[in-house]
């Protein structure tokens, strides 16, 4: 069946889906084919009958239906048990927990991480949750990020403010002492002073 998209009645820009349980109303299984088959002999044409080739394609189109059906239900049950497998093997082990916080929108979004150990995983709710040790939060098996202590992938890169540290601050050259250094008089035709001071 199709997943039916709706709008949250308490906030009309939060959507949901839902998938309508399988029934006998909302489903055509081999018996309501033959049933729907019956009926349509009992009713036809005597003068214009059914075509046999015709009725064979629909027993074959509706025997493959049904095959995919039965496919779809086994993987479906073994994707299940692959999960509560591997959730299983996760009871005693420190994980990488995923921390989410609710945006604007709505929606769940991932802000940083939590390190802890797996206390015990439940089954009985469908999907398997995970209760970590010294945490009251359950946590759905989505959340998990890795096993061990995964580098927090959620971290936001710190914008520097324009300081430089100690280390990385140029290094001017030394300077000359002016105070100690004579200042020399005015170059005559013989050439530079001779580093006598000047008489002001």
């Amino acid at each position: 069946m199709a997943d039916i998209t709706v709008s949250g009645t308490s906030n009309p820009y939060v959507t949901g889906a839902y998938t309508p349980e399988t029934n006998d109303k909302n489903t055509l299984t081999m018996t309501g084919y033959f049933q729907l088959m019956a009926a349509q002999l009992q009713n036809q044409d005597m003068m214009n009958p059914t075509d046999n080739s015709e009725l064979m394609a629909q027993m074959t189109q509706m025997a493959m239906v049904q095959s995919m059906s039965s496919m779809t239900e086994a993987l479906k049950t073994s994707t299940a048990v692959t999960t509560q497998t591997y959730a299983a093997s996760l009871v005693g082990q420190e994980v990488t927990m995923a921390i989410t916080e609710k945006n604007s929108y709505g929606q769940e979004t991932p802000v940083d991480v939590k390190y802890a150990k797996v206390e015990y995983v439940n089954f009985t709710s469908g999907d398997p949750t995970i209760k970590l040790e010294g945490d009251d939060k359950i946590y759905s098996l989505t959340h998990l990020v890795g096993m061990g202590r995964v580098p927090n992938p959620y971290v936001k890169d710190v914008e520097t403010d324009g300081s430089e540290d100690e280390g990385d601050k140029p290094v001017d050259p030394p300077k000359d002492d002016d105070e100690n250094k004579p200042v020399d008089g005015p170059e005559d035709d013989n050439g530079p002073g001779t580093g006598d001071p000047v008489l002001i």
